[in-house]
């Protein structure tokens, strides 16, 4: 079952839409109004990487973990949006070098220290990336270089979730009647 079937059935059952009765009336409007709302909510965020809002960024991703329910992939880059916009928001919150050691501390004391694994996961690997790259800044050039590298990462990543959700909104409107 698809990712897109899979949020088919489940809000559908969710409101009671049953094949038994399935009136071709009947629909779902959840489904619908998610179709018709997600290009929008994907051009907000895409808009707030534009700007650089990244805060906005971080807190509108928010509402759309309920999808990582769905697809591995909408798992994966969204715990990826989030983890690196809300580093980068906690960062920008005072863009200075000495608040650098604050966010380093923050991230380092909240997960520990760095365990040298065999085969370490993909997420890890690019938060410990994030936090190797901010450990080594020591100039204001350079913060100002890792915030710029650290916003195109971030909508690198998105357009891949844009990408996915494109596919999923596409392949939901063929199920709906």
């Amino acid at each position: 079952m698809t990712p897109a079937e899979r949020f088919y059935k489940y809000f559908n059952q969710a409101y009671g839409i049953t094949k038994n009765n399935a009136d071709p009336e009947l629909k779902n409007e959840f489904i619908e109004e998610f179709v018709t709302q997600i290009p929008d909510v994907i051009d907000e965020l895409e808009t707030n990487l534009i700007k650089h809002e990244i805060h906005e960024f971080y807190v509108k991703i928010k509402n759309l973990k309920y999808l990582c329910e769905f697809s591995e992939e909408f798992n994966r880059y969204w715990l990826l949006l989030r983890s690196v916009s809300g580093g980068l928001n906690r960062l920008l919150e005072d863009p200075s070098l000495y608040h650098v050691s604050d966010v380093y501390i923050y991230y380092f004391s909240r997960y520990g220290g760095r365990r040298k694994l065999r085969d370490e996961n993909w997420f890890e690997s690019h938060r410990w990336d994030f936090l190797d790259k901010m450990a080594h800044i020591s100039t204001d050039d350079e913060l100002n270089d890792f915030i710029l590298e650290k916003i195109d990462d971030l909508t690198s990543y998105f357009e891949f979730y844009k990408k996915e959700l494109q596919a999923f909104i596409f392949e939901l409107k063929k199920l709906t009647p």
